[in-house]
């Protein structure tokens, strides 16, 4: 049996092939440990978008009469320095396809043409699947040459949540989740569906990439779908192809929760992008979703919801049992196997100690960033360029005046697409900063006003309910230095106090926090007059 290794545009062509893919499909099919990542319909757009970026290399093995039996598909970044498995970050699961019975002889012979070819590259494999066979692996990395013997193997526990019937509906009935549930449901009607139909896809994915964009930049620091542009036609490829399971819970047709999981047929579905609104935070719209998504998949005869390693606290939740899964990797030489083993110990050590203070991944990247949390408490100070020295402002504008001319703006209220378009260059606060204080007020039922000008976010407020009645309190007026227009500023202050006003038309509005003085002169040329807020509230309370 001949084994070939191809690379770049010969590999592509090779392996997009119609005949070579109903090989591949067949001895997808025949791999027991095979997953979605390994799929010609995963492998393949992931190729092709990614073609800048990372350059096709592909072990194949074949019969005498064409007939494939082995597959390792992988892809070298642009710097030649570093093999992956095709999908890189994109496929939780890296690894070959071959026959259940074929024994080790063509990984084997594929791993050391790997190195003959491209003796400079880092070789990693992550995650193998925890049915894929290591037997092997002793004797292969025993041998004299020097280069078999730079083999690290890490093993990592996977939480699983096998799909028992009974389980399922027991998780589902439990107090809190049933507690939760009705809290949604008075905000609206709530209802789980799976996205099945490719146009209803299209229709909802900008919603859950800014969703996920938002926790993530807010937590993490990270865009994955602003910041990497063939992300999203990724995705959408998927889809298409049937790879992807994708679940969401909407409150009176918004979107409060969402799951994408990639889709190995008959065996699992892979826990990957969850998102959900903050607004809705309270009411722990993404563990609901994912306890209904259990009851689901038990109603799809699927046997298991896999949630993927990673030691996420909602993961060991839902739980049902644990299994390892294990990262490969071959060194190039003896220096970069140190280095690894030192990063790799060092990694484990701050992991632990972090552990041990009881710690998150996103609380220690707050502190390397210089995050401070007493900044995460006001909006209101630091956030533009003023050119006059602000000042302590307290507003209010009574109900009953007459409301602002046909001029005011429509604002979007908790509009996530608006803040990720937040421009920090010139303001105090910087962007993943911004975001996270954002996601926290959110949390605590704060909603806010935004306004985009041109291509960033121009004009933000907050607006939350004071103690008396249904008054509400402006606070944090955000302008961007491009929108410092006193018309513009108006119109959008009149048109945050027209949609209060649609809401409840007797509610008073104070704006409480410091501000310019010109930005104090937009607030008194829409209504506000000088009030004491405390007083004001006081006599409210003693109406009521």
């Amino acid at each position: 049996m001949a084994l070939r290794l191809l690379t770049g545009d010969a590999a592509l062509a090779h392996i997009g092939a119609q005949t070579f893919v109903m090989g591949w499909r067949a001895l997808h099919a025949i791999c027991p440990w095979a997953t979605a990542c390994q799929h010609p319909d995963f492998v393949l757009p992931w190729y092709s978008l990614y073609t800048g970026l990372f350059v096709p290399v592909v072990v194949l093995q074949e019969t005498a009469d064409g007939a494939l039996v082995g597959l390792l598909p992988l892809a070298l970044d642009d710097k030649g320095q570093r093999l992956t498995g095709a999908g890189e970050r994109h496929a939780e699961y890296q690894g070959w396809l071959q026959p259940p019975d074929a024994g080790a002889s063509f990984i084997s012979e594929a791993l050391r043409a790997v190195r003959e070819h491209l003796p400079r590259a880092d070789l990693t494999l992550g995650y193998l699947p925890a049915d894929t066979p290591l037997s092997w692996l002793d004797a292969w990395r025993n041998d004299a040459s020097d280069v078999r013997r730079w083999v690290t193997r890490r093993s990592v526990r996977r939480p699983l949540m096998q799909i028992d019937p009974v389980a399922m509906h027991r998780q589902r009935n439990k107090k809190n989740h049933r507690q939760n549930v009705n809290r949604l449901g008075r905000l609206g009607a709530v209802r789980f569906e799976q996205v099945v139909e490719h146009d209803h896809f299209l229709r909802i994915i900008d919603t859950l990439c800014d969703q996920y964009d938002f926790r993530q930049a807010a937590l993490y620091r990270a865009r994955p779908f602003m910041l990497d542009a063939a992300k999203k036609r990724f995705y959408i490829a998927l889809h298409r192809q049937g790879l992807l399971h994708v679940t969401i819970l909407t409150v009176d047709g918004a979107i409060a929760a969402s799951h994408i999981g990639l889709l190995s047929a008959g065996r699992a579905v892979h826990l990957g992008i969850n998102t959900y609104h903050p607004a809705m935070s309270a009411h722990s719209p993404g563990n609901l979703l994912l306890a209904m998504l259990g009851v689901h998949l038990a109603a799809q005869q699927m046997p298991l919801l896999d949630l993927t390693p990673g030691g996420d606290g909602y993961k060991e939740h839902f739980a049902t049992a644990h299994d390892h899964v294990s990262t490969l990797t071959i060194h190039r030489g003896l220096r970069s196997f140190l280095l690894t083993a030192a990063r790799q110990r060092l990694v484990d050590v701050a992991r632990a100690l972090a552990t041990w203070a009881g710690w998150r991944h996103h609380d220690v990247l707050a502190i390397v960033h210089g995050i401070r949390p007493q900044r995460w408490t006001s909006l209101a100070a630091g956030w533009m360029r003023r050119r006059t020295h602000p000042q302590a402002v307290s507003r209010m504008r009574r109900p009953g005046l007459p409301r602002e001319s046909a001029c005011a703006l429509l604002p979007s209220r908790d509009s996530l697409p608006d803040v990720l378009q937040f421009d920090a260059d010139g303001a105090a606060w910087d962007y993943c900063a911004f975001l996270n204080t954002v996601m926290k007020r959110m949390e605590r039922s704060d909603h806010f006003y935004s306004l985009v000008h041109g291509d960033r976010l121009g004009l933000f407020c907050w607006a939350n309910g004071a103690t008396a009645g249904t008054d509400m309190v402006l606070s944090g007026l955000y302008v961007h230095r491009q929108c410092m227009q006193p018309d513009l500023v108006d119109a959008f202050i009149a048109g945050v106090v027209q949609d209060i006003h649609r809401r409840d038309p007797q509610a008073a509005i104070y704006y409480q926090g410091s501000l310019s003085a010109d930005l104090d002169n937009n607030l008194a040329r829409c209504g506000f007059s000088p009030a004491n807020l405390q007083q004001e509230q006081a006599a409210c309370i003693q109406a009521h």
